[in-house]
């Protein structure tokens, strides 16, 4: 049985979807069982429950002025606030098994996430119930009762209809602050960068806006337009604020290539402990991520899926090796997230050199933009072209193995096993 396609962390082992299914159809069952027998529970004692809530709602001095218009409609009262206690009563170990299942295939920035949003966003459904039904809804009503009899009328209520418009201002509350929190979590732990910006607001704002306005009842009445476009208001305020400039990857732009796909390219500057060429800056349109040793150093090559998969980069190229030995679990998880990986194999250009040398900087300078995809054969010619005029040096010698030659004086090493021989000629070889 085939495995899906997603992200595939390092760690991760290889087990087919069934099985993920099967778990997650144990849990979610186990939970809507536990729901409905406490949801029966509640029923035993709901009209006693009811009675304390409509009692805080009721704007009147007593129950006279409380009418029930529909029967039919109580009764699904009756029922919606049994389901409701229950999913309340069972929500921090919904919450435990919901994490419990998605922890082997987060990365630790969304384990920090997910644990934060979880904790904070459970205590504020449980106090935000509080004050709406017993102080601030409760105080709504007492002022429009109030206008009410400065008008001379006589109020009758629909005991429905108060219950079901404290639920939907609850509801719509809870549903803008479990989005924003998660946004602000999300902007806090660098998730949401300037990069990825509009991606992520594609899906706030769309997927918050609907299931709000799907779960409200009356759909598009006055009530629910104004609570729907508050939320989105104070959702792209939330998205706005929460973007951060990427402290690892310095401005990388959307590029197209020749035959018109959107790639992010970026360079890592791999040191190989401090053994490899440094890269200190990348070509125009590109970004940049350091780290000391990927090969080594496992929590390093979690931060580079993390960085690629929140970042959406379609190009990594590293800079210290040709990306050969590190772990194959690594270079599945970079496929996995639909990213091309490469390497400049400035170890074998370096050799015994020391940084500083100004000849192996222009080599250094030329491998950088010595790549062809997403660039095109003319552009990369251009590009060497451009930093071979700028070289003192003269001659150029061709290298089509990954086995560099040592440095001669007044030669320029290019790598040209991808190159044509007229290529070659045009730039100035022999």
């Amino acid at each position: 049985m085939s495995v899906g396609k997603g992200l595939q962390l390092e760690r991760d082992s290889v087990q087919p979807i069934q099985d993920h299914f099967d778990i997650l159809t144990q849990k979610a069952t186990l939970g809507f069982v536990v729901i409905a027998i406490l949801t029966f529970g509640f029923m035993t004692k709901i009209d006693a429950i009811l009675a304390t809530l409509l009692n805080q709602l009721n704007p009147c001095s007593s129950t006279s002025c409380l009418t029930l218009y529909e029967p039919a409609s109580w009764s699904v009262v009756r029922w919606l606030t049994a389901v409701f206690l229950a999913i309340m009563c069972i929500l921090p170990i919904a919450l435990h098994s919901m994490y419990s299942f998605a922890q082997p295939g987060l990365t630790q920035k969304e384990q920090i996430s997910m644990k934060k949003w979880m904790i904070y966003t459970s205590l504020l459904a449980y106090i935000t119930i509080l004050l709406l039904f017993f102080v601030i809804i409760p105080q709504i009503y007492v002022i429009g009762d109030a206008i009410h009899q400065d008008m001379g009328l006589t109020s009758q209520y629909d005991a429905v209809t108060l219950f079901t418009f404290a639920l939907s201002i609850f509801w719509a509350f809870l549903m803008t602050y479990l989005i924003s929190f998660g946004t602000v979590t999300a902007g806090s732990l660098g998730l949401i960068t300037e990069n990825n910006e509009d991606w992520w607001r594609l899906r706030i704002l769309g997927v918050g806006g609907l299931v709000l306005l799907l779960s409200l009842p009356g759909r598009w009445n006055g009530t629910n337009i104004v609570l729907l476009s508050l939320m989105l208001i104070f959702l792209e305020y939330s998205i706005r604020n929460s973007v951060r400039f990427s402290r690892e990857i310095l401005h990388p732009k959307p590029m197209f290539d020749h035959e018109g796909r959107r790639r992010l390219v970026s360079y890592v500057d791999c040191s190989c402990h401090g053994v490899a060429y440094p890269i200190d800056t990348s070509p125009e349109n590109t970004g940049l991520l350091k780290y000391q040793a990927l090969c080594d150093n496992f929590e390093e090559r979690d931060h580079l899926i993390d960085a690629i998969a929140r970042n959406r980069l379609t190009d990594i190229i590293i800079g210290g090796c040709n990306g050969t030995p590190l772990p194959q679990g690594f270079k599945n998880s970079v496929a996995s997230t639909q990213c091309q990986l490469r390497g400049l194999n400035f170890l074998n250009i370096q050799g015994a050199l020391p940084a500083d040398h100004s000849p192996l900087k222009t080599e250094i300078a030329i491998q950088m933009v010595n790549i062809q995809d997403p660039w095109t054969s003319e552009q990369r010619r251009s590009s060497c072209h451009s930093l071979m005029m700028k070289s003192e040096s003269q001659q150029i010698r061709k290298v089509s193995s990954m086995n560099w030659p040592e440095f001669q004086e007044g030669v320029v090493r290019i790598s040209t096993h991808d190159w044509t021989e007229n290529e070659f000629i045009e730039l100035g070889g022999q």
